[in-house]
């Protein structure tokens, strides 16, 4: 039966004198917390009956806030409570100090234990048969006191009127004091503004609730939770029809309070520059420093190490995982190295969602970090670099090559990697480049102007062959040289295919691992086990790489696809006579001082392999000018001086 309260109490009144609310994007949302809440529903559950309660979160308040009907419904129920942590975040950082979170799925368990203590009475509206047939034994078992009242599955389509009215005589029949309405926002917080009145319990709006306490659907861990990435979460289990949906709705939340007059609240807003002596950075992009694990890393770490040596604060974001690079790299975890500040950040082992959720995590862990400048490196790190930009921190991107077009990423990573490619074009406030071909491709594609940097270089010291003897039994010019993770874009199936079909003593030396490619690793290995001239050395570093890139009778870098190889630099650094891909990434740097074959071609591979080898004389001329002419070319020193200019001419002193 509807009570009388419910029949006389306007729409303009259904937010209750006694509990305090708070305006986000023009949705009231309660200032409260679990305990509050749920005592407050117990001791006015008769006055609640016939209305409805709306469980928000950030996508639900960005859907009113662009949606004027839609927001009367959220602005129309005796309750609005909220679900996401960031709407909490809002109202403490506008100083409402007893702000907190009421999750839907947390608030309904706290009910039905209440429930098996008072005698309440439940119905469910919503969902699919086989949820609830799941959802009514999980129930039954977890909570056997309980009364659950019905379960209704509505059909898929637009009721009729008829049908319509025979389910709310089915639930009115059934005497419920909780009406869960599971249809997924913004269906079901209509559908409980429609039915206002005419049905005797109170409505509750709980979204994939069902579905979480049914089983059938998996939360996020708590620790994603409580940093607001419950959402992340969410998207991995259901990509294609969550990406999009919450990559619009968080990034048009962030924005449209920044435009509401956010901008400035609790310590979040751009630095004041006056104020500070020296700039502080934050890097991220990378796997983790100290590392070889790959070229990203080698830059993060050399400008890094400079830039503290000038006189900057900086902090890099690495990622948590596994050392490939080897073990000795672990001792630096949570520490700080070369006088930088090193930042783990927690992921998943997944390597699918890795990269995205560090990416998104370190964003918003740098948002707090007072930084003058943030600096991401790669395009999928770049995604997020609208984030800081909003709030006003300079933000600079470097892209290390075009990782969308790399056969080891399926279909949705080269989505989200060009995605961030795109992000970085609209929103850095500097994009820097490896290459001019790259300067170009940016230009064209996105009518953008961005900045030449090159990766740099210091000139080595050449050491003989001694640990590589002992460990290998490799001799001075005595093998061909290959340095690169063992991934498909760098081509090191056309190298081994070439080598084989050449007659020499002379052996292949493959230095590196692998990185997110195991079957390709497989396949590397398979075809070199047939040859006992081919040595895979795995990941090396240190004493033993250096005498590698000293005493090699050539340097091969096959790639299909590069931003600016750094092993190709350290090769031609060390005086090797070097033959590339004649990829326009391969060819700027090496100019005239190297040779090269065409891309992907493994017949001309091995015939500029065969006319090396023949001609020691030719080897002999390129080795000899090869040294000086990257060392003088490409240097660190330079490098961090553009990048630091760059930097500071954004930044009002």
């Amino acid at each position: 039966m509807i009570s009388e309260y419910s029949k006389k109490m306007g729409k303009e009144n259904q937010m209750t004198d006694n509990l305090k609310y708070h305006s986000i994007l023009g949705t009231k949302i309660n200032v409260t917390d679990m305990e509050k809440t749920v005592r407050y529903m117990e001791a006015h559950l008769e006055e609640l009956k016939g209305h409805y309660i709306c469980v928000s979160n950030v996508h639900t308040t960005v859907t009113a806030y662009r949606d004027p009907a839609y927001r009367a419904v959220q602005n129309g129920p005796a309750m609005n409570i909220p679900d996401g942590k960031p709407l909490s975040i809002v109202q403490y950082m506008r100083g409402e100090k007893e702000a907190g979170r009421v999750p839907g799925p947390d608030l309904m368990p706290e009910l039905f234990r209440l429930s098996e203590e008072k005698g309440y009475r439940h119905y469910f509206y919503g969902s699919t048969q086989e949820t609830l047939d799941a959802l009514k034994d999980k129930l039954s078992e977890k909570y056997p006191k309980m009364k659950i009242a019905g379960m209704y599955s509505p059909p898929f389509r637009p009721m009729t009127e008829e049908e319509d009215r025979e389910a709310v005589e089915r639930i009115n029949a059934a005497e419920p004091d909780f009406i869960w309405v599971g249809l997924g926002a913004p269906k079901q917080e209509k559908w409980m503004a429609d039915h206002e009145g005419r049905v005797c319990g109170v409505m509750l709006g709980v979204g994939a609730g069902f579905d979480f306490h049914a089983g059938r659907v998996k939360r996020a861990p708590k620790w994603m939770q409580e940093i607001c990435m419950e959402w992340l979460y969410r998207i991995g289990q259901d990509p294609k029809r969550l990406l999009v949906r919450y990559l619009d709705t968080n990034f048009s939340f962030v924005f449209d309070l920044i435009r509401e007059g956010m901008k400035g609240k609790r310590g979040i807003d751009a630095v004041n520059r006056k104020q500070k002596k020296s700039l502080k950075i934050a890097m991220i992009g990378h796997k983790r420093i100290p590392s070889r694990e790959g070229g990203v890393e080698i830059v993060v770490d050399e400008l890094s190490t400079r830039m503290v040596k000038l006189g900057c604060r900086v902090d890099a974001y690495n990622r948590y995982g596994r050392h490939t690079a080897g073990k000795r790299y672990l001792q630096y975890k949570g520490k700080e190295y070369h006088g930088i500040r090193l930042i783990t950040i927690p992921t998943f082992r997944n390597g699918k969602l890795n990269a995205i959720v560090y990416s998104v995590l370190a964003s918003f862990r740098a948002l707090f970090g007072g930084y003058d400048v943030i600096h991401f490196h790669a395009e999928g790190p770049c995604i997020m670099v609208w984030l800081p930009k909003l709030f006003g921190i300079r933000t600079i991107a470097t892209i290390h090559g075009l990782d969308w077009q790399r056969s080891k990423w399926g279909n949705f990573a080269s989505r989200v990697l060009k995605a961030g490619e795109k992000m970085a074009a609209r929103h850095a406030d500097e994009v820097i480049v490896l290459s001019k071909n790259m300067q170009d491709y940016f230009q064209d594609t996105y009518g953008r102007q961005t900045r030449f940097i090159p990766n740099g270089i210091q000139r080595p010291e050449l050491y003989e062959a001694e640990e590589i003897r002992k460990k290998y039994g490799l001799e001075k010019d005595g093998y061909i040289l290959f340095v690169a993770r063992i991934v498909p874009e760098k081509g090191l199936h056309y190298l081994i295919d070439a080598y084989k079909n050449i007659k020499t003593e002379k052996r292949l030396v493959i230095a590196g691992g692998n990185s997110h490619s195991q079957s390709y690793m497989e396949e590397v290995e398979a075809m070199a086990s047939g040859d006992p001239r081919i040595l895979m050395t795995g990941f090396v570093s240190g004493r033993v790489l250096e005498e590698l890139y000293s005493n090699a009778c050539f340097f091969v870098l096959p790639s299909d696809v590069e931003g600016m190889a750094v092993s190709l630099l350290e090769a031609m650094s060390y005086g090797n006579c070097c033959l590339v891909s004649d990829i326009k990434e391969n060819t700027e740097v090496v100019a005239e001082y190297a040779v090269s074959f065409r891309k992907s071609s493994t017949q001309d591979l091995q015939k500029k392999m065969e006319y090396l080898l023949e001609h020691p004389e030719v080897r002999a001329a390129y080795q000899e000018k090869a040294a000086d002419y990257i060392c003088g070319k490409y240097n660190w020193d330079d490098v961090t001086e553009q990048t630091l200019r760059l930097y500071e001419d954004g930044i009002t002193r």
